[in-house]
């Protein structure tokens, strides 16, 4: 529900017709009862002085209001928004709220002179209201009454309204501002300058990856964001700094054929269909030293009937065997990847365990597809995946049933 303006004033008005119920049956009010030559001056200056209190109280809402309401949107959330609204799927609503950011963000820029304005308006007007309603009335009454009036009129219902609606009412507000800007000009800069020079300029708030992604997490809840468009702004905001070693096929898991003493017959081509994987890497004298990998797809230029040495086969057709260290960074592989126009990079360490010296040895591979799986926190189940195990890069099931003559 919009709560306007008007019904702040006529709440004020309330409060203050019970204010002067009081005033007169405790006989400070107006009497008819004996006129004197200075009666209508009495009367005249009793309304200016209920009409400044009111006006008074109604300033004192809108300091109050604007105090907390305007200093609450940072410039980071009003450029937030006025870039949401400027989208062009935007929809009518966020076009509504930049247009409303867009009035209050030069205002809000000011930030130290803003809130030195509001405030100082704020206490003189507070001071100027109760220097009116001291003669009202007398006492722990009067005390009581011009204290709860005070609190509850000027600040506890502007700020409550402020909190909710500080888009929508601190922009039509907002030229009455610059009105009170220019007024207290000669006073708020000096002392915007100070705290300027002191506590820095206001930049907004600015999140560190842990609070946005605890912001996410809200968002999601929220239901702003669906469960698996949180994963992926997750993951893809973690797995930069994740290691090779973290995501990578172990060595034991690999598929690899020695390039020499091998021949391409069928039963080769039939042991490499049904290892489910669309790269081979091939060795030489050592499973550690991978020579080079080739594609699976090649093979249909080779005639399995002929038994195509490997090695002649691998020479033609292999490509080079990318290697990173286990350490590497997956923000540097994806690059690399990118760049490089390759999908398959094998992970290597130094093994100094042992009496003799140290050595490079094969710890599994990265494939682009396993960067991807990172990113969007979920497995790509495609044909070289098993059905049976979806967890796992395994071989095909529906490859198990192949035959050959």
């Amino acid at each position: 529900m919009r709560i306007r303006l008007h019904q702040l004033v006529t709440c004020t008005l309330l409060t203050l017709s019970f204010h002067t119920t009081l005033v007169v049956a405790n006989g400070r009010g107006p009497s008819n009862k004996h006129k004197d030559p200075d009666a209508e001056t009495s009367v005249g200056f009793e309304i200016f002085r209920y009409t400044g209190i009111i006006l008074l109280i109604c300033m004192s809402a809108i300091f109050s209001g604007l105090t907390l309401g305007l200093m609450a949107l940072d410039t980071t959330g009003l450029e937030v928004i006025i870039g949401a609204g400027e989208d062009p799927d935007a929809t009518e609503e966020e076009q509504h709220k930049a247009s409303l950011a867009r009035q209050i963000l030069p205002v809000r820029a000011k930030g130290n002179q803003l809130l030195t304005t509001l405030v100082l308006g704020n206490i003189a007007v507070n001071s100027l209201l109760s220097i009116l309603m001291a003669d009202l009335t007398s006492g722990l009454v009067g005390f009581i009454l011009s204290t709860v009036t005070i609190v509850v009129c000027g600040e506890i219902i502007p700020q409550a309204v402020f909190a909710r609606h500080a888009l929508s009412v601190g922009a039509r507000l907002i030229p009455l501002v610059n009105v009170i800007l220019m007024l207290f000009y000669a006073f708020a800069r000096p002392v915007a300058i100070v705290l300027d020079y002191f506590l820095g300029a206001d930049v907004g708030t600015i999140f560190s990856k842990r609070e946005l992604q605890k912001l996410l997490e809200i968002h999601v809840r929220q239901q702003m964001l669906k469960p698996h468009e949180g994963h992926i702004v997750r993951g893809a905001m973690n797995y930069h700094q994740k290691r090779v070693s973290d995501i990578m096929v172990p060595v034991h898991k690999l598929f690899s054929l020695p390039i020499s003493s091998f021949y391409v017959f069928w039963p080769t081509i039939k042991r490499i269909y049904q290892s489910g994987f669309s790269r081979v890497p091939v060795w030489d004298k050592d499973p550690n030293d991978i020579t080079g990998v080739f594609f699976v797809k090649d093979l249909v230029l080779i005639d399995p009937t002929e038994g195509v040495p490997l090695e002649d086969f691998a020479r033609v057709f292999a490509r080079a065997a990318h290697r990173v260290w286990s350490e590497a960074k997956l923000g540097e592989v994806l690059k690399a990847f990118k760049a490089g126009n390759i999908h398959m990079v094998l992970v290597y360490d130094v093994n100094n365990t042992g009496p003799g010296d140290p050595f490079y040895e094969l710890q599994g591979l990265v494939t682009l597809e396993d960067i991807v799986e990172e990113i969007l926190q979920d497995k790509i189940i495609d044909e070289t995946d098993s059905v049976e195990a979806q967890q796992e890069r395994l071989q095909c099931a529906n490859r198990m049933s192949l035959d050959y003559v």
